[in-house]
């Protein structure tokens, strides 16, 4: 509809300016064609004149023929053309007369009949353009048919100066068509050009690009229609599959660094099972107390691979959604009770001073899965455990509330971290140890573990430290929600 619409403007205004400019340029030409006739007069005077001229041979013709064959009154036609330039030349039969004060002589009047027969048989039907002594003369035939003798006025008038403009009327031609070709195409090209033109162009070489692989470019339009409009939704393309591209790459380089870092923490261990196991087949473990010594170090290695592999196992299956997650309702304080009884029997005897604060609600329920929650406590804790290096190792766990939510964090005055690694430490495999040193054990997998089950709560994990003096692990999770959003294998 835009489209027809625009059409038919344009034809209309096309046609509007064209008839316009036609009539602008013809008027401009007969003005300047007539101002080399008129002479001296004003374009006024000269329509006058002209008009009672024509008047008068036109009444005499009809009230008064016997005057148009007198020599007096073709004198005073004849001086009344003097301002034209002119003069009068009378034709009756076989007889051709000259009056008026810029009157001719026979040479004239021969080029005139010579001119006149060459142009027809109707000598009153034509113009005849005679050129005489340097100049052009125009003569225009008036006819008397009812004249027994076939009587003619020939009405001359000097157009030598019009005759030389007239041959400027080409140029005056080819202005008048750059003018409408300004007035009309310029306008449309630079609109099409702008608005169509330049956006498709813009949107091929954007897709040539894209064809090439390269969608590091944006392609922006500020043109309100559809090509626009076509533009921002290519764009729009082109940032998400940039995003998909970059998404995937991420995930190529996690699932590289996975493999590199899985590889890693199973040689370890299973190197040293080979070495105790040849060990044990070339007879170095000569007695029993050694042979015991080198199994119970296989079954340690074992049991630190198996749980290792556990771990993965699970992060991939909460990586994949198919983890099943039992959602009920539980009491916070007999949760905290619990948890805490259980963490104090497996640390305090292990020389760690482990204290606790409940500031939450004695009747708080939260919705949450307890084997997995359980499992994100021991392993924040444990982790706090692994990396402690102060003589008197110090955790305490806060269990509280705010607003609607759910809210515990675990504090250590361990080693601490930097900023740097602090972005890290819920990335999988990573330790916060450079080395990489074996003899902290563990797979790496634990607070990645953590992170995910918590996402899968709707809550959210974070921690903050100074370096050497403690880490904090601070977890927030909604109190209650429905058990049809656990996510289910």
């Amino acid at each position: 509809m835009k489209l027809i619409i625009t059409y038919l403007f344009g034809t209309l205004l096309t046609a509007i300016i064209v008839a316009m400019t036609g009539i602008g340029l013809v008027t401009a030409v007969l003005s300047y064609l007539a101002s080399g006739i008129v002479k001296d007069q004003s374009p006024h005077e000269a329509f006058y004149r002209g008009i009672d001229l024509f008047v008068d041979l036109r009444y005499a013709e009809r009230y008064a023929p016997e005057e148009l064959t007198s020599p007096a009154f073709a004198a005073s036609i004849g001086n009344r053309l003097q301002p034209f330039g002119g003069f009068l030349v009378v034709r009756q039969g076989e007889r051709w007369e000259s009056y008026g004060a810029l009157s001719e002589g026979e040479a004239f009047l021969k080029q005139l009949r010579q001119d006149v027969s060459t142009a027809g048989p109707h000598a009153g039907d034509v113009f005849v353009v005679s050129a005489w002594e340097e100049r052009d003369l125009l003569s225009v035939g008036y006819d008397f048919p009812e004249i027994d003798d076939p009587l003619t006025y020939y009405l001359v008038a000097d157009m030598t100066d019009a005759g030389s403009k007239t041959n400027r009327f080409e140029l005056f031609l080819l202005l008048g068509i750059a003018i409408l070709i300004g007035i009309i195409l310029v306008p449309l090209l630079w609109i099409t050009t702008r608005d169509i033109v330049r956006p498709l162009r813009q949107l091929e070489q954007g897709s040539r690009r894209i064809a090439e692989g390269d969608l590091n470019f944006r392609l922006e339009s500020k043109v309100r229609n559809e090509v626009g409009s076509v533009i921002r939704s290519y764009e729009k393309m082109r940032s998400e599959l940039q995003r998909s591209i970059d998404a995937q790459l991420a995930l190529e380089e996690n699932r590289k660094e996975l493999i590199s870092n899985i590889s890693h923490d199973l040689k370890t261990p299973l190197t040293s099972i080979k070495g105790y196991v040849e060990g044990i087949r070339e007879g170095i473990a000569n007695d029993p107390e050694k042979l015991k010594k080198y199994i119970d170090v296989i079954y340690t290695k074992t049991l630190d691979m198996d749980r290792m592999i556990d771990d993965l196992f699970l992060l991939s299956k909460l990586d994949l959604e198919q983890e099943r997650f039992h959602l009920e309702t539980v009491p916070l304080e007999s949760f905290y009770r619990q948890t805490m009884s259980e963490l104090q029997m497996e640390y305090e005897s292990a020389g760690v001073r482990l204290t606790s604060e409940y500031e939450a609600g004695q009747g708080d329920v939260v919705t949450m899965d307890v084997q997995k929650m359980r499992r994100v406590m021991l392993n924040i804790v444990g982790n706090s455990v692994k990396f402690m290096d102060k003589k008197e190792p110090h955790i305490h766990v806060y269990f509280g509330r705010q607003s609607e939510d759910w809210v515990f964090t675990v504090t250590d005055n361990g080693p601490g971290m930097g900023p740097n690694e602090l972005e890290r430490i819920f990335d999988r495999f990573y330790r916060a140890d450079a080395n990489r040193n074996q003899n902290v054990a563990g797979s790496g997998l634990g607070l990645a573990i953590v992170k995910q089950i918590i996402a899968n709560h709707g809550g959210t994990i974070h921690a903050r430290s100074e370096l050497g003096q403690f880490m904090t692990v601070m977890i927030s999770i909604p109190m209650k929600r429905d058990s049809n959003e656990a996510r289910r294998a």
